[in-house]
């Protein structure tokens, strides 16, 4: 068994291949896999066509480059059978409209389907009409690519299904199958225990599998070898890659000292925390799926999504959801394609995915028909469908004006609860300051915190770190002299915070989060109500 293979014996592997059989057996006739990894599906279809019921067909591969060829199956020789003259997208189409039988696979042929953002309707209409006509024959269509274009007029004729990136299993495999092959070479040392492979096997999540490859071989030339030293370099390496995914962004957690107040937050926290521990699962304590924090802004909400990676464990995925809208740039299907793959890292990484302003994130449904075709519709039913069936990631959304929400966006599944961030008490205040005072190396008891919080009445959390850095700065201009609590507290009356500014808006988000019976994030439930929303 080669090593290739050796991964295809992979249970998430296995599991594909036993879902496309069961999809080729069923004739379906037209299969659109969204992937990035086009030669680990093709290993996939390779496995596929070795089946005892589908080994007579042959599995054959076109590209708009090399035309089609037949690379399994019978009648095969040492090399790729070559059809010459279909490398033209019809003419595979009208080929394939004559054939028996056969697996075939076409690579990218998605954006011959929608030049410039718009259905050909040529290649559509044809399409349509071999999917009807090779329903009967032991013929299956399936194509490869990053994306496949979201046409109404197919929405019928092709079955969609997601590659999903290689899992924990996989990627130990792909691991040990590069940790054989440099290990052969005598310059490279290998300082590996069963601890450093899980951290490695950590580190690599997330990636593709030729993402793995190309991050264990720069780890192996920096270093001359694989060993602890090397995950730093590998962890960055992935945060590069999600970078550059473009919708999502790796962000390093906060220490959870590092939020000021707000203590029934951390409880709820530290209890979703437990969820997902091992012995939680094993008693059947589900995991918690999120929370939406809402309240107006400067009041610690996306602190709070950096402070909760750091509770629960996880690496933190801030999900930026106008760049997800901003890379479809007009052509059908790719947003949601986009989506599709951030959600795919969230989700192997099992992380918490941040969602800042939910609710322009999830905006514009009413309205998308008319403005987009309804490219964004689609895009947000996506994200709330997967919002609803996972079950491994902690999401973490925050709104400003959750008043544009429609109900089913807040319902139970999606969210377990809605926790209304209002304006800091007196106590909560003086913990800001203390954070504050502290970050920047000073003492919080030399200071009047008490006063400092009175005179901080209305202020949110984002105002009284600004009051802290000016009085600071007054300080070092007046001699570099040390801070004082005048010097603050001065600072303090010089800026007029946001609660007089938006008081009609603060009254009627607290009047929302009465009436939906919103968790307190300092107080708790209100009296009467439940630990859960109800809608």
């Amino acid at each position: 068994m080669t090593s290739k293979q050796s991964i295809l014996s992979r249970p998430s592997i296995e599991a594909l291949v036993s879902e496309l059989d069961v999809l080729i057996r069923a004739r379906y006739p037209l299969i659109a896999v969204n992937t990035f990894e086009e030669l680990r599906f093709r290993r996939v279809m390779q496995a596929v066509a070795q089946l005892e019921r589908h080994v007579a067909k042959g599995l054959f591969l076109w590209t708009r480059t090399q035309g089609l060829r037949q690379i399994g199956g019978p009648d095969l020789g040492a090399g790729d059978r070559v059809f010459p003259g279909l490398e033209d997208p019809l003419s595979i189409l009208e080929h394939i409209a004559q054939a028996e039988r056969g697996l075939f696979l076409l690579a990218d042929y998605g954006e011959y389907l929608c030049p410039f953002g718009q259905p050909d309707p040529q290649l559509v209409r044809t399409l349509r009409e071999l999917a009807w006509t090779i329903k009967t024959r032991a013929v299956t269509v399936l194509f490869i690519g990053p994306s496949f274009p979201d046409i109404p007029t197919l929405e019928k004729e092709v079955k969609r299904i997601d590659l999903d990136l290689p899992d924990e299993a996989e990627v130990g495999s792909l691991l040990d199958v590069q940790l054989r092959q440099l290990g052969e070479n005598p310059d490279i040392r290998l300082a590996v225990d069963d601890e450093t492979r899980e951290h490695l096997i950590q580190a690599l999540l997330g990636l593709t599998e030729t993402e793995v490859e190309n991050a264990l071989a720069k780890a192996a030339i920096t270093f001359r070898g694989i060993s602890p030293d090397a995950i730093p370099l590998i962890l960055d390496e992935k945060r590069n890659v999600i970078r550059q995914s473009g919708a999502l962004t790796y962000c390093h957690p906060e220490p959870a000292d590092s939020l000021g107040g707000y203590t029934n937050l951390r409880k709820l926290l530290q209890e979703a925390a437990v969820t997902f521990t091992p012995a939680a699962r094993s008693y059947g304590v589900e995991p918690m799926k999120g929370l939406l924090l809402v309240g107006l802004p400067g009041t610690g909400k996306d602190l709070i999504k950096k402070i909760a990676a750091s509770l629960l464990g996880r690496p933190l995925l801030d999900l930026d959801f106008g760049a997800v809208m901003g890379e479809g740039g007009g052509v059908i299907g790719s947003a949601a394609t986009s989506i599709r793959r951030a959600l795919s890292i969230a989700t192997t990484l099992k992380g918490l995915l941040g969602i800042s302003e939910f609710e322009k994130a999830v905006g514009g449904l009413q309205s998308s028909d008319r403005s987009d075709g309804g490219e964004t519709a689609r895009t947000i039913a996506t994200l709330l469908n997967w919002m609803q069936e996972q079950q491994d990631v902690f999401v973490l959304a925050t709104a400003n004006d959750v008043r544009q929400l429609a109900p089913e966006q807040l319902r139970q599944g999606r969210f377990n609860q809605v926790v209304f961030v209002d304006l800091p008490t007196p106590d909560d205040r003086a913990d800001i300051f203390r954070v504050h005072l502290r970050k920047r190396g000073r003492d919080p008891e030399v200071f009047n915190l008490e006063e400092l919080a009175s005179a901080a009445d209305g202020f949110s959390g984002a105002e009284i770190e600004g009051a802290v850095k000016g009085g600071l700065l007054d300080a070092f201009m007046d001699g570099g002299r040390e801070v004082t609590t005048s010097d603050v507290v001065r600072r303090v009356r010089s800026i007029r915070p946001t609660s007089e500014v938006k008081r009609e808006d603060i009254e009627e988000l607290r009047r929302w989060a009465k009436d939906h019976l919103a968790i307190d994030a300092v107080r708790g439930p209100a009296e009467g109500a439940g630990r859960l929303m109800e809608f």
